[in-house]
């Protein structure tokens, strides 16, 4: 009899010191909340010497450096910037030779070679400049808009990198608290107070999590793959284990207030901006096509009879017709202004609708964090100490325990997932406003 009492004692010991070990480990691990930091200057110091993978700073300069898309893109705003540079410059110059011969022997033939420039008049070549320069800033705006839009698949992607891992290391935690429990339910068998289904049930309850394990090391080799593409790195290459999620700023956004902070960095809003300007340039260059352009040349008289030189000029005017090209490029020019703006205000409002979208999805992940973290989680870890401690009393049984802790294994999950949705909501707004909160 007291041998049973010794070896129920010890599988109640067990029981207990593993649920010990999990109270410990809960008050210890970040529990998938990211740690947060008073600003993005505390965070900005050790991000740079933080590996590759670490943090999400660590990964975003690599990219910014390295991804091919947005090294392409910077090199169509150097092209650009070069077109831009010479918009303003005049045409080149044309050099002539015009031969005239004449039958009669008094009067002689010679060579009239001239070289001729035109000069557009009426401001054209300084609205030629504008509209380059124009276009450049939209080509600006269409560079930062892919730096914004890599920025926030990298953010995402370390968000789920993140995640895995962070789900990884509960499951482990489940392994070992069922690994206990069975340790238990086995000795409680071998002395006669327990039975065999119940080891049975404690057995297969280390199996799921351990097949659970194998699932969600594929979600985070998964997860490094997409960061390493966005890098340019090949598929396989190490990344540091992810030590911390970034900040996610308080719930008290409005949409208005990021609606115009778009207004003022969004570099989509910027784009359609400078389209909308360079298509109002070009409109009013296309206006001053009425206005003539002005020709001038000058250049030797070369006479076959080996007499000195002469000099010709020439001043011209070009004549704008009505059935000529001006019309038509005119039309187009309006055309295109009211298509520019068009599509400023389809851009406004799809910012606008986003924006309030992807609030919405942050404040009701903030929430559920909220709930999750600070209520429902500390009542089923309630439940579990609880629980274990009726058992090791005698009372109870081992099915509910492991319910107990399915509870809490779950939530653990649940409050992973919001703050996945936190992060994916967060950079979404991000790029959306062209900048971090």
């Amino acid at each position: 009899m007291s041998s049973r009492l010794s070896s129920g004692a010890a599988a109640l010991a067990i029981i207990l010191a593993a649920g010990h070990t999990l109270a410990a480990a809960e008050d210890q691990k970040p529990s998938g909340k990211p740690q947060r930091v008073s600003g993005t200057a505390n965070s900005a110091a050790p991000s740079r010497l933080a590996p590759l993978g670490a943090t999400v700073e660590s990964v975003l300069a690599v990219g910014r450096r390295l991804n091919p898309a947005l090294r392409a893109v910077a090199l169509d705003t150097s092209a650009a910037a070069a077109k831009a540079a010479g918009a303003d410059a005049l045409d080149d110059p044309v050099i002539s030779d015009s031969y005239s011969y004449y039958r009669n022997p008094g009067v002689f033939s010679g060579h009239s070679i001239t070289v001729t420039q035109a000069f557009p008049l009426w401001g054209k070549r300084s609205l030629r400049r504008e509209a380059a320069l124009a276009d450049l800033d939209a080509m600006r705006g269409r560079e930062q808009a892919a730096r914004d839009a890599l920025d926030e698949r990298i953010k995402v992607a370390f968000a789920q990198y993140y995640v895995a891992s962070r789900a990884l290391a509960v499951d482990r935690e489940v392994i070992a608290l069922a690994h206990g429990m069975r340790a238990a339910a086995e000795a409680r068998y071998a002395v006669g107070t327990g039975d065999q289904a119940t080891v049975i049930l404690a057995l297969g309850e280390e199996t799921a999590a351990e097949v659970e394990i194998a699932r969600l090391e594929g979600d985070r080799a998964a997860a490094r793959e997409v960061l390493n593409a966005l890098l340019a790195r090949p598929a396989s290459a190490p990344l540091a284990e992810p030590s911390r999620l970034r900040r996610v700023p308080a719930a008290n956004l409005t949409t208005a207030s990021l609606v115009e902070r778009a207004r003022g960095d969004s570099p989509a809003l910027a784009t359609s901006g400078a389209e909308v300007d360079a298509a109002r340039t070009r409109a009013t260059l296309a206006e001053k096509a009425w206005y003539p352009d002005l020709t001038v040349g000058a250049g030797p008289l070369i006479q076959t009879n080996n007499r000195p030189p002469g000099v010709a000029a020439t001043v011209g005017l070009n004549i704008p017709l009505p059935w000529g090209k001006e019309v038509s490029e005119q039309q187009a020019a309006t055309a295109q202004l009211g298509a520019a703006q068009q599509r400023y205000e389809a851009a406004l409002l799809d910012i606008q609708s986003a924006l309030g979208e992807a609030r919405e999805k942050l404040k009701a992940a903030q929430r559920g964090e909220t709930l999750v973290a600070g209520k429902a989680l500390a009542e089923a870890r309630a439940a579990l100490k609880s629980l274990v401690s009726d058992y090791a009393q005698g009372h109870g049984n081992l099915a509910t325990a492991l319910e107990a802790q399915h509870r809490i294994h779950d939530l653990e999950l649940k409050l992973l997932q919001l703050e996945l949705n936190e992060q994916t909501a967060l950079a979404g707004i991000e790029r959306l406003i062209g900048g971090e909160l």
